[in-house]
């Protein structure tokens, strides 16, 4: 959601506007996220991080600097109705894990310091419309796959429960028990070294190749499929949000909308009373305020 209206703005709030629109300033910033990003993996490094720990830990205060800096500027371009910066989700993204690193306690955590830093790379999400696409169209596909993934453990555990009846007495090592069984299905689910399953399965029994052969064809095939589906219809889904917003396919929740409307309703009103240059009409006031 990008700041936009006809009044007349104060300087400052003009310039961070034309910033906050600048494809300059979104590449400056997508640069400034991947550098962040290169630096926390090099701390990973032993010698690196000796060597040049101190250097690390100054640059990445400067990487802070900046992404406060881009939040003041995001805030101070949507003024004078500052709120509706909060009606994107990216934006409550970006301010949480900013204010979170300024908090007491929190920034003298190092567990929490190093996931709020990780969570800066996730900023790249929003900076590239792809990416974007492909996490909406993952939110998208979990609902619908849920029924899917109930049905894929079902046939699961009556299939291991099958070959633990069938073969848990002679081949223990992979049928001894329902997890050894649900494990090697899963091996063939995923087809992990489907053919030495197979053969240690068959030295046992001869009955083991039909049982393997059609639960992989009914699950790692059919259902496998089926989820594949799903998720390219939701990639597709994913795309017209994409295209019909704008680039903008995360919005804040619901109850987040309803507020940030309320507010807006309360400052036009306020708007219309000062242009007029009246005493405040408690009625109109009221209508406004009173609401649930």
């Amino acid at each position: 959601m990008s700041p936009n209206g006809t009044e007349v703005l104060n300087p400052i709030v003009a310039q961070c506007r034309r910033w906050y629109d600048s494809s300059r300033f979104q590449y400056l910033s997508m640069a400034v996220i991947i550098l962040n990003g290169l630096v926390l993996g090099a701390v990973t490094f032993e010698s690196v991080a000796t060597r040049w720990g101190a250097a690390l830990e100054r640059l990445d205060k400067v990487f802070l600097a900046f992404f406060t800096v881009e939040v003041v500027i995001g805030l101070i371009a949507y003024a004078p109705r500052t709120w509706r910066y909060f009606a994107s989700g990216w934006n409550i993204f970006d301010f949480t894990i900013v204010v979170a690193a300024y908090i007491p306690g929190l920034r003298e955590n190092i567990t929490i310091i190093r996931l709020l830093r990780l969570a800066r790379i996730a900023r790249l999400l929003r900076n590239i419309p792809s990416l974007r696409i492909i996490l909406v169209a993952a939110k998208k596909a979990v609902p619908k796959s849920v029924g899917l993934f109930a049905l894929m453990g079902v046939i699961m555990y009556l299939w291991a429960m099958l070959g633990w009846m069938a073969f848990g007495e002679d081949n223990p090592e992979q049928f001894g028990s329902i997890g050894q069984a649900l494990l090697t299905l899963l091996q063939m689910v995923a087809l992990d070294s489907i053919g030495n399953v197979i053969r240690t399965a068959m030295a046992h029994s001869l009955w083991a190749v039909p049982y393997c052969l059609t639960f992989i064809v009914f699950g790692a095939f059919l259902l496998l499929n089926i989820l594949i589906g799903v998720v390219l219809a939701s990639m597709e889904e994913a795309q017209k949000i994409e295209e019909e917003n704008s680039g903008i396919a995360w919005e804040a929740s619901d109850d987040t909308k309803l507020l940030l409307a309320r507010l807006e309703e309360l400052q036009n009103t306020v708007d219309r009373l000062a242009e007029r240059r009246t005493p405040v009409d408690g009625d109109e006031l009221e209508r406004v305020t009173a609401r649930d």
